[in-house]
């Protein structure tokens, strides 16, 4: 089976844009150095964090915006796997060794 990758490169054009939401200083601070390093297995030390620079409103802020990411990226994926199943495959010959 062959994939046109003209009609691939359409349906993942096809996709909505991903708009990451805005972060104040402090949630933006805990996304870099907490969340994203955590997201890469890197290890996060407690005593690495410069803990003036975020507070506890930052934290529930992160949470919110791990929601909204991760119901935006779904939304993504599934219209990408949408335009995917729309594509129809071509049938190619075989060959035997």
């Amino acid at each position: 089976m062959k994939l046109n990758i003209t009609q691939l490169m359409s349906a993942v054009q096809e996709a909505p844009p991903f708009d990451f939401p805005e972060m104040n200083e402090g949630t933006s601070y805990l996304f870099k150095n907490f969340f994203c390093r955590l997201a890469s297995a890197e290890d996060v030390w407690l005593s690495g964090l410069d803990l003036n620079a975020f507070s506890m409103d930052d934290i529930g802020s992160l949470g919110d915006l791990y929601s909204e990411v991760l119901e935006q990226s779904n939304y993504q994926v599934n219209s990408i796997a949408n335009a995917l199943r729309r594509i129809a495959p071509v049938c190619k010959i075989m060959s035997y060794v």
